[in-house]
Order: C-alpha cells, then structure tokens, then sequence
C-alpha cells in the first residue's frame, strides 16, 4: 500500500431508521453504536426520514433518543411533499414536486424547520429521485409507498431553491441521492433483476437504456429527451451549474440494482471529487441478486463487495446499510435479523461484515491507494488514521489465498492483527502477524473478510 498516495477522508459507517417503527433496543443499540465486545461495530451515523407534514418518517423514537445522546451524527432525508405539491395528486408512484403558488416555498420550509428541530448535521432534499413506486407494474418493482421523481434539471432548479436556506441554517446539503449510483453520473439505467420478463430497472423517467457500465455508446442510446436534461444523470447537469453546484455539500447516492459504485467522472472538476460522496442507504432487496433471505457468510462476502465498490471505486466517505431488521418483505434489508426473527438471534454474517469496516475504519481515517495485488478474489483497502493503519482483506474464493502487502511512502507498522468473519468467527482477533523488511504476508481462508489493525 501506498501511504502517501491518499484519498477521501472516512466520515463513519450507518444505518436507516426511517419509515417503519421498530424499536431495536439498548442491547441492540449498544452493539450498533459501540465499540466494546464481540458483537459491536462501531456505527457512527443514523439516517431519519421526514414525512409530508414535515415531521418524524417512522424512526423509534427511543432509537432516536439513545443516538442523540451518544453523539451519532444524524442525517435525514424527505421521500414527499403533500399531494397538493405533487404532479401525480398522490405521495406514492412518484410524481414530481411542482412550483405551482407557494409549493416550493412551504416544501423547503418544513425542510429547513425539520432539520433543525431534530439537530441534524445534514439533509437530504429528495431520497431517490430516479425512482417511482410501481406496485402496479409487478416485478421488478414492489410495494407502493412515498417517492418522488425529479429530472436532472429539476434537481438543478430545487437545489438552488432549498439548498441555500439549508446552509443558512449550518445543515449541510445532501443532493441527489438517487437509487442507482449510475443515474448519478449518466441516463444509462442498471439491468440484470431475477424477473426473466423484466431484467431491467424500473427507468421511471422512461431514457430507455439499460446497462451496468457507463460507456458513450451506450449512453447515446438513450432518449433524446433525458439527453437533453429530462431524465437522470444528475451530477453532470448540477456541475454544468455552478449556483447549484456550490448549493449542496454532500454527493448523495445509494447503491442498488447495479450493486457497484462508479468513479468521479473525468469531466467534472478535473476528475477530483470536490464534494464527499455518500452511499446512504443500500440492502439486499428482492428480485435484485442477494435478495436472500440469507444469514450466510457468502451473503457477507456480497455485501463486503458492497462496500468495497463504494470506498474504493466511488470514493465514498460514508456508508449507510437499510433496515436494522427486514419488515415487509422476506428479503435481506435487514442488517442483523430478516424477517420474523427474534430479537435476540444471532445476527446476520452481513451485519459483522460491515463491522469489518465499521469497528476499525473510524471516522477521521484517510483511504490510501493499494497497488500490486494480482488476485482477483482478492479485495483490498487499506485506511490510515493517527493511532493504526487498518487493511480490509475481503477473499470471494472458497480456497485460500497467500498475500504480500507492502508498506510504502511512510513508516511501516511492526505488526498487524487480524479480525476476522467467517462461517464460523465473527469479528474474531487472532493473535498479531510481524510485518517483516515493511512486508505484511498473510494467508486469507476462503470465503472470509478480515480486518488486520497494524501498529
């Protein structure tokens, strides 16, 4: 790893409370949030949700309590404004936001009120604007519940609106936070659903084209109309207008369906992000792969590729799992437990995992570049903060696999130790491994994620 070649600082890892009631618990509580024990993993960020009157979106209140008072950073997001404000006359199957008499005004308001009433460090102006509640249609679309759609340069118009009057208040701006990480730089929506009919995402805003990588051929065959600024690719027309560029704090996405993140693009301030990206809300939802329900350390393994994509290729500074337990659906949006299980089971292999990353990586911690490994099922990130340099090891084989990691551009540490998930540990220390002439050699079973604290 290259010490001195860095990247994004690390704000902290999350969780969702929003739009369902559930109290977790102060075991739970304690676990999620702390860093003492077995089965804690260290979150430091709580998502909310507002709803269209402007007040609390389901969130525990006694879950809400306990992350106020243990100093969890709290964002929040709104998923709409009354029907009164909406195209469609309805909260559900998306619609746009209108700027009909006083509709923007009063939206932004309740906004504005809301953040600071629940004390939060940022707010999110529209969760998933790419994407409309679609019962109706059937596969790969579910439930119907609030959505709102916005055009690329809708988005523009409201975050020069709101954004503002939400930095006037010192509460940071989180825009766009679309579903598909791909909608946040291009029209090209994600493909490959279980729904033999219907492989491809819903594409509320109808571009038309379907693919996992960004490509100009591919983007080209788009509609011309969401070309044009009436469909996604929301980064690219916030950065083509500076007001609204300067008018958000936060690059908001999730990262669904496609299951990757997607690089700061070349064309936008020099190919730098100059704004943090974070990934606030991302689970295992049905029809999509890893819709589960799955307890197992592949499923972990998944998910870990989940985080991986996000911190490395997408530069995230933050990252957000769903539900801490699934609620409507027998998928895995639940973190710790899936649907109808006990409270005090053993928690899913996906909630350690992100402990891999959770516990260790801390907030303030600087990703470095790692470079040299030739294993393709082998995934690496490394982190520097001012106490421990922490390398995530993620192995996908099922046979083990030896590798070398050496330390470059700084001090090399004299020892790491290993934290490790697998079929059978979860978060486990094993006793330290020497770094010997600046070179980490370490040999990662198969199907593991590991976490090594080297000082």
């Amino acid at each position: 790893m290259k010490l001195d070649a860095v990247h994004q600082t690390i704000q902290g890892f999350g969780i969702n409370d929003a739009l369902v009631s559930n109290p977790w618990g102060t075991k739970a509580l304690d676990y999620l949030f702390g860093t003492t024990g077995a089965d804690a993993i260290g979150l430091t960020i709580m998502r909310i949700g507002m709803d269209e009157k402007g007040g609390i979106a389901g969130t525990d209140k006694d879950n809400l309590a306990y992350a106020k008072s243990h100093n969890v950073r709290l964002i929040a997001s709104c998923w709409s404004p009354p029907t009164s404000c909406k195209s469609n006359g309805k909260l559900e199957q998306g619609g746009y936001l209108t700027n009909t008499g006083t509709c923007f005004a009063d939206w932004a308001k309740k906004i504005v009120d809301f953040a600071k009433a629940q004390g939060l460090y940022a707010m999110s102006i529209g969760n998933e604007s790419d994407f409309a509640s679609c019962a109706s249609k059937g596969p790969p679309c579910t439930t119907d519940y609030p959505t709102t759609t916005y055009t690329a340069k809708q988005m523009v118009e409201w975050v020069k609106f709101v954004g503002p009057k939400l930095q006037d208040a010192k509460v940071k701006v989180i825009a766009p936070e679309a579903s598909e990480w791909i909608h946040a730089w291009s029209n090209i929506s994600a493909t490959g659903s279980k729904v033999t009919a219907h492989p491809d995402s819903s594409d509320p805003l109808n571009c038309g084209c379907y693919a996992n990588a960004i490509t100009a051929d591919k983007e080209k065959t788009c509609a011309q109309t969401c070309l044009d600024g009436n469909g996604y690719d929301y980064g690219h027309w916030m950065w083509k207008d500076q007001v609204a560029w300067k008018a958000f704090d936060i690059f908001g996405v999730h990262e669904y369906d496609s299951q990757i993140a997607f690089a700061w693009p070349s064309d936008v301030s020099n190919g730098k992000p100059d704004h943090e990206v974070w990934q606030t809300e991302m689970s295992g939802v049905r029809y999509w792969p890893e819709e589960g329900p799955t307890t197992d350390i592949a499923n972990g393994v998944a998910v870990a590729g989940w985080i991986h994509s996000a911190l490395t290729v997408g530069e995230a500074s933050a990252w957000l799992w769903w539900w801490y337990q699934a609620y409507d659906q027998n998928d895995n949006e639940g973190l710790a437990l899936n649907k109808g299980v006990a409270t005090n089971s053993t928690p899913n292999k996906r909630y350690y995992v992100l402990g891999n990353y959770s516990k260790f990586v801390r907030p303030g911690y600087i990703a470095v570049e790692v470079a040299g490994n030739t294993n393709s099922n082998v995934l690496l990130s490394a982190f520097k903060g001012t106490d421990a340099t922490v390398i995530v090891a993620v192995n996908k084989g099922s046979a083990a696999a030896t590798v070398p990691i050496g330390f470059s551009g700084g001090t090399a540490p004299t020892s790491c130790t290993p934290n490790v998930t697998s079929d059978t540990k979860s978060l486990e220390a094993l006793a330290a491994v020497a770094v010997t002439n600046g070179t980490l050699n370490v040999m990662l079973p198969g199907t593991t994620v590991t976490s090594f604290v080297c000082k």
